[in-house]
């Protein structure tokens, strides 16, 4: 079975699964800790990449090349850009979008990823379906969604701003990371999905939201994945 890499952008978003690892030795690349070891039975590499995107594509590309992870997933909280999806919901990938990609003055179009075709990078559809039954298992009682997420190097905290993206490129949450991880994997060839919970809703509440709910859905996102990890020949 492959090797599994896992990301979470802040300390508390990767913390239970490094307290929960065995075998634990850590290796620090360019300012990042990573943890190898066993998880949940399987050999499993996690790290935090810290906030944007040119660390999520760092951390990702190294957790490749210099790690062999085969497979990788995304954890941690986003912004609700869907009126239906509420604080501590859960949020599976199918695709990902940089919102803040823009070189249409050139002839592309508005997210697209010169060179690529592409303006969403579709997620693996195996990792997914993983997902979505860990969340059943886990979290049985919490409301779980699939669809788009955005990404994009900024906090989006107002009402105009999450209509200006959503008009644009649809989406079910907004991050800062996720996007660029998948791209990353989309170059290289590595299944990835991303799972995240709800801490706010972005918008004018957004700040306060963040800052009472973020912890408890960075848990709730990381025990989802290490439920994924358990007896899943899949991965």
């Amino acid at each position: 079975m492959e090797k599994i890499g896992i990301i979470g952008a802040m300390e508390n978003e990767v913390a239970l699964l490094t307290d929960a690892m065995t075998d634990k030795k850590t290796e620090t690349v360019a300012a990042m800790e990573y943890c190898a070891g066993r998880l949940s039975g399987r050999d499993a590499v996690v790290v935090q990449c810290g906030m944007g995107k040119v660390n999520a594509a760092l951390c990702a590309q190294t957790l490749i090349t210099r790690f062999g992870a085969g497979r990788i997933i995304f954890t941690g909280v986003a912004g609700s850009l869907d009126n239906r999806i509420d604080i501590g919901d859960l949020v599976i990938s199918t695709d990902a979008v940089q919102h803040d990609f823009d070189v249409s003055p050139i002839g592309f179009r508005r997210g697209e990823i010169p060179y690529t075709g592409l303006v969403a990078f579709p997620a693996d559809a195996g990792l997914r379906k993983a997902a979505a039954a860990a969340a059943k298992r886990a979290a049985g009682d919490v409301a779980l969604f699939e669809g788009r997420i955005l990404s994009g190097d900024q906090f989006l905290s107002t009402r105009e701003q999450k209509e200006s993206v959503t008009g644009l490129f649809g989406g079910l949450c907004c991050e800062m990371e996720g996007a660029a991880v998948a791209q990353v994997c989309h170059l290289s060839g590595v299944p990835w999905v991303i799972l995240r919970a709800v801490s706010d809703k972005a918008d004018g509440s957004a700040e306060m939201e963040f800052s009472r709910f973020a912890d408890m859905a960075a848990r709730r996102s990381a025990g989802i994945v290490a439920e994924m990890l358990k007896g899943n020949s899949e991965l």
